[in-house]
Order: structure tokens, then sequence, then C-alpha cells
């Protein structure tokens, strides 16, 4: 019965009840434009059954079985078309990526960590402001804890999320100087006081983005999504709610355990209800009725993600020259990540946190008044995860010639993504010279001191010598005190720009024209 449920609701297939006047020239390019999407669909939604290898599964075996099941694919061991990874990359992998198509990317799980793709993205905001409004003010603590005091206001809130903190735990508010747990790595966000409210409570959004290729550059967002509620009704932070986690923090593991919370009970999960996790088809209808326009908000949405993925492009392609070097054409990685956004009263999205490994678990735990706990299955959790899983493994397993002809493929529909370079692209490209083509991890001092060969690298102000004193100084921070890492990278390049007072640009693509 759950399943039946599951299967027969889809809203962008059901009929839209608004009555449009349209001229009857539009009605058969409509039915043209729709005939040919269909064709195209059934072209390459009739593939033979996958071979999904499932050896490595983790806590996703349920989903992935259901899905085995559900298409009529196949579970094997080894040797599959498709290679179900639960866990980041590994070396043991390695060969499985040159035959089969693989759920990881090398290194996304680093990238999407919450002081890594903070760093960058604080970088890119600094160099293309007005693409980079998406996210709020960010601190890397304690690296940038000066930073952060000097700008301090009273007048605000700051949310501080742990390193190596998942799911919610160690997450905190602060409003006074003195909260600050110094001595832990952390990111200190901006907390969005005024958040767009949907019964009286706080909400996010978990958004699904699927990669595909990285040459080209395929990527797509689902039109389905999660909605997550807080279980205690919002309130502007002061002293007195300042700790209260179910008023503040969205995050499903920390509610559940609130007796306030409401696990869906209807018959449709894409009507409006009153659970406190929801569908993204539902939150839009809440939307509409409130007075926001769908489309705007999906066109930010858009946007912010668009802009991520362009920040992303040189990362992952570093990492995968740094893993598979000669081999890298031979790969065939796919990845889903997840997004969580959150609306403000005025409906602008902001990016609170990229995910690389977003939950996969189709079962809700339900607590007893006794504190015992037993899990069921989720209506809303397996509706959506199989939707997003599902289409995102029938997409990846396309040729990339044919990816690129489609524009929309089951639940979901493609982003364009500008793939230009852009100036952190140069210094990757400048970072894997420096490491002799080999795409070390590290650059020694020796390697950094390359660039002193160069001309215009040096000045009577800066000296050759000096190369070897900004290195210890940008890595004196760093656990490893012989390394730079490529985040240290773009430090030492923009103070080499300013101590040679040079368009840090121009000198970028003078170097790489010399090697």
């Amino acid at each position: 019965m759950q399943q039946q449920q599951s299967q027969d609701i889809s809203p962008w297939n059901q009929n839209n009840q608004d009555i449009l006047t349209v001229t009857e020239q539009q009605v058969d390019e409509f039915k043209t434009s729709y005939e040919n999407f269909q064709q195209q669909q059934n072209q390459y939604q009739k593939q033979k059954s996958i071979k999904l290898n499932t050896t490595n599964c983790r806590g996703e075996t349920r989903l992935i079985r259901k899905l085995i099941s559900k298409n009529n694919w196949k579970e094997v061991f080894i040797d599959g078309d498709v290679c179900w990874l639960g866990l980041p990359f590994q070396y043991q992998n390695l060969e499985e990526y040159f035959t089969q198509y693989v759920n990881r990317f090398p290194g996304m799980d680093l990238l999407a960590h919450k002081t890594q793709s903070s760093f960058y993205l604080n970088k890119f905001a600094q160099y293309f402001p007005e693409q980079y409004e998406f996210f709020p003010k960010t601190y890397i603590i304690p690296d940038e804890i000066d930073k952060f005091q000097q700008e301090y206001k009273s007048t605000l809130t700051y949310i501080a999320k742990p390193d190596a903190g998942s799911q919610g735990d160690g997450i905190y508010l602060i409003k006074k100087l003195k909260d600050i747990k110094t001595n832990e790595s952390m990111v200190i966000q901006q907390y969005i006081s005024k958040p767009l409210l949907i019964d009286k409570k706080k909400f996010d959004l978990r958004l699904y983005v699927l990669i595909t290729s990285l040459h080209p550059y395929l990527c797509y967002i689902n039109r389905e999504g999660l909605a997550r509620f807080c279980t205690v009704d919002y309130e502007k932070p002061n002293d007195k709610n300042l700790r209260n986690p179910f008023m503040h923090l969205t995050n499903y593991s920390l509610n559940k355990r609130n007796t306030n919370f409401q696990f869906y009970s209807g018959k449709n999960i894409l009507d409006i209800n009153d659970g406190t996790k929801r569908t993204y088809s539902s939150i839009k209808k809440n939307l509409e009725i409130l007075g926001y326009n769908n489309q705007d908000i999906e066109n930010q949405i858009d946007n912010l993600i668009v802009a991520y993925l362009q920040s992303l492009l040189p990362f992952l392609e570093f990492n995968s020259k740094l893993i598979f070097q000669k081999r890298v054409a031979e790969v065939k990685c796919f990845q889903v990540l997840g997004f969580d956004i959150l609306l403000d009263e005025n409906g602008k999205p902001w990016l609170l946190e990229v995910n690389s490994n977003p939950s996969l678990s189709i079962e809700h735990e339900i607590f007893s008044a006794n504190g015992k706990s037993v899990f069921e299955e989720s209506y809303i959790d397996s509706y959506v995860k199989e939707l997003v899983m599902g289409d995102a493994i029938k997409l990846a397993v396309i040729s990339k010639e044919n990816q690129e002809e489609l524009l929309e493929f089951g639940s979901y529909r493609k982003l364009e993504v500008d793939q230009n370079e852009t100036i952190f692209s140069k210094m990757m490209q400048l970072y894997a010279y420096l490491s002799g083509y080999k795409f070390q991890e590290y650059l020694t001092s020796s390697k950094f001191q390359k660039l002193a060969n160069f001309p215009q690298m040096t000045s009577q102000q800066f000296l050759k010598n000096d190369y070897d004193l900004l290195f210890r100084k940008i890595i004196l921070k760093s656990c490893n005190n012989n390394q730079m890492d490529f985040f240290q990278f773009i430090n030492a390049i923009e103070q080499l720009a300013f101590r040679l007072n040079q368009d840090l640009e121009i000198m970028l693509d003078r170097i790489i024209q010399n090697f």
C-alpha cells in the first residue's frame, strides 16, 4: 500500500487546475514539443536492466535494494554496471572507477566540509561579490577569530557549527563574544533572524543536485525535495530562547526527540499538511497561498546552486587528476549533493550548507513514553529519495553525448553551468604546474620558490630569498610545517601579487604562459 502510493503521485505529471486562454497554434506547438520530449525520454529510459554492485553499501542499503526491486535491476557483488560506495573515495576502490559507474567524486567529501567550503565561498565572494551574496557572512575559527571579533556586532545573532559535527551535533547560537569556544575548530555564521515561517515555525529545504560529468560539466537539480521544520514556534533570538534547539535548528535528528514532532498521516504527501517533515511540492503550495512567487524563488535557488557549482569545478578537476592522472578520461563518476537552503521573510534563499553525503535513510524513529524507539518506513523519505536516487542512477549510465541533449530526465532538469576559466581555475592550474605536472597534494618550499624564476616575480622590495619567508609564514598554523595545501597557496599568491604590486589575474596568465 505504501509503495503504491509513492509510485502514483507526481507533482509535475498532475493536470494543472488553472484554465488558461491559449491559441490553437500554441496548443499545437505545445503538443509537438511534448511529444518530442516523450520520445526522447522513452529512448533513454528503455535501458537494459542495470546490475548494481552493493558490496560497499552502508546505511543506504534498504533504499538501494528497494530501487533494485522496483526497477527490475539486478543486485551483484562484483563487476556491476554501477558500483555503490557508502563511504567517500578510498584507494582500494580505484580500479572500480574504470569499469563501473561510481557514485562518488574523489575529494568531494573535503570540498563540502564546513571549513573548506566556507573558505573558498568567502574567496569567491571576495572576487565576485554580486554572484555570491547567497550565503551568510562566515568566519573560520580559530583562524579568523581576530577578524570575527573586529566585525562582531552586539545587535546580531551568530550560529556556531563545529567543523567535525553532523546532524546538528554541537551547534549553538551566540549573541556575546564570551560565548565562543575558541579552542574548537568551527565556522561561525551570521544567523538569519527573520526566516520565512509556515505555521509559525522555522523550516529549511533539502534540495538534491546531481553531477554526472566534469568534461563536459553536466549538473541537474531534482524537482522534488524535503522541508524540515522546527518543533517549537519561532521567536527572534533572545537570552531566554537562545539555547532552544527545537526553535532555531531544523535538523531532523534533533527535532525527532521532541514530543511536538508531527509524523505525516495524510493521504497525499504533496498536499499542504502539518507534518514536521514535508515534501518541497507541498511547501510550494504553502508559499503560493502566502503570496510568494514560486518561479522567482526557484530562479534564485538555481542561480545560487549554479554559482556554487562553478566554484566547485576547479577543485573537482584537480582532485580527479590527482587520483587518476593519465587515466582521468576513462573514469565514470556521478554524485548527488544535498543543498540546505533557508528562505527569509522576503523569499530570498540562503545557502546554509552543502552535504556530500546526504542521508538516504527511508525510515523514521518513533519514540514511546518510556524512551524506547522503533523504526518505521517514512512515506515522505521513501517517496523523495526513491525519486532522487532512482533517476540519478538511470541518468548517470546514459552516455555523456546523449546527456548533453537532455534538458530534462525523469524528476531532474539540467542546470546551465558556465565552464569558463575563473581566477581560481588559473590558480589551480599553476598549483598543478608547480608540483611537477604530477598533481601532488601539497607544495614544498622548494616547489613554491620556483615562482621566483619567472620574470616580474621578484622586485627590489621582494627578493628571491623572501619566498621561503613567505612560505613559512603562510603554513605557520598548519599541522604539517613543511607543506602547503591549495587553500594556503591561494593566500600566498594573493600576498605575492600585493607585494609585487601586480594585478593578480594578469600575473597568473603570464606565469602560466611561460610553463
